[in-house]
């Protein structure tokens, strides 16, 4: 059995079983006509009577007939309650069948076509032979006799065809439900990839992680590993952090005033020498011509005195 005919071949066979009961629906209504027999001929008679112009009141017969439609429409309900049960069963064979859940709707509309099958063709052939049954196509047209055997027979069908047709939709939900909630493991096949847009290649580049539809090529810095890794390849280790600041600076130290040393202290009791102002643009450039080392000096801190005049 492939996989597309589960559904089918499972609703169908659940069907039959569901169509047992849908016999037994029909066996009961009949039987329940049967044992009502004396009040249907008693209202048949007072619908001739009102036909023929006399004066009856038929409902003073009615509440005999209540037993024989309450039995015969619950046993309908209780028969398209265990059609949905069965069309349940149905998509979660399906389903199991496949190995995926789908196919369950389908099921369960097999099992409503199988049972309802059976059922409007048993009360054919019951109605046909008894020329009764126990809905109100018997109340108004059971005489018990072929006289008006086409007219119930088509108001019978008019009920069952309009209650199975609700029962269908209902078949349907329940058959997917089953098929959800059907024992199935995950799928395992990957997914295809997404295709990019016309104009893009589509295959990657050798090497490249394929990250959406295009891919691209590692990133590589000195020092630090290749990003992304190549396939199989572990993560790299990032160099640590060398500190600040980093050995082999090497920058010229900023300039220290005219006439004093870098980190020298004027000598006490004598100001230090004013430096004396620039007086070109390129003298007045020349302390920022190189970067300030870090940490400054002790001298560029100390403040430059002034000379006295």
């Amino acid at each position: 059995m492939s996989e597309q005919n589960a559904p089918r071949v499972y609703g169908v066979r659940v069907g039959l079983v569901s169509g047992l009961f849908s016999i037994g629906q029909v066996l009961l209504s009949v039987a329940a006509a049967r044992g009502s027999e004396a009040p249907l001929r008693a209202i048949q008679n007072a619908f001739d009577l009102l036909a023929g112009g006399g004066l009856v009141d038929p409902t003073l017969v009615a509440p005999a007939l209540l037993p024989m439609l309450l039995s015969t429409y619950l046993a309908m309900l209780v028969g398209g309650l265990l059609t949905l049960w069965f069309a349940a069963r149905a998509g979660r064979l399906a389903a199991i069948a496949q190995g995926r859940r789908a196919g369950g709707a389908a099921a369960g509309m097999w099992v409503w076509l199988v049972s309802t099958g059976i059922w409007l063709l048993a009360s054919i052939v019951a109605t046909v032979i008894t020329n009764s049954d126990g809905t109100l196509s018997g109340v108004f047209f059971g005489t018990f006799s072929a006289a008006s055997l086409p007219q119930e027979l088509i108001f019978l069908l008019l009920q069952e065809i309009v209650a199975a047709l609700v029962c269908l939709g209902f078949c349907a939900l329940t058959g997917a439900q089953g098929a959800r909630n059907a024992p199935v493991p995950p799928s395992q096949t990957p997914l295809a990839p997404w295709p990019g847009p016309m104009g893009y290649p589509q295959q990657h580049p050798q090497g490249a992680y394929g990250y959406g539809p295009y891919g691209y090529a590692p990133y590589h810095a000195p020092g630090y590993p290749a990003y992304p890794p190549q396939p199989g390849q572990p993560y790299g280790t990032y160099p640590a952090y060398p500190g600040y600041p980093p050995a082999g600076w090497g920058a010229p130290p900023h300039p220290a005033a005219p006439g004093a040393m870098p980190g020298a202290t004027p000598p006490s009791g004598q100001p230090a020498e004013a430096p004396t102002s620039p007086s070109s643009p390129a003298q007045m450039a020349a302390p920022f011509s190189a970067p300030m080392p870090y940490p400054p000096p002790p001298s560029h801190y100390m403040p430059q005195q002034s000379e006295q005049g």
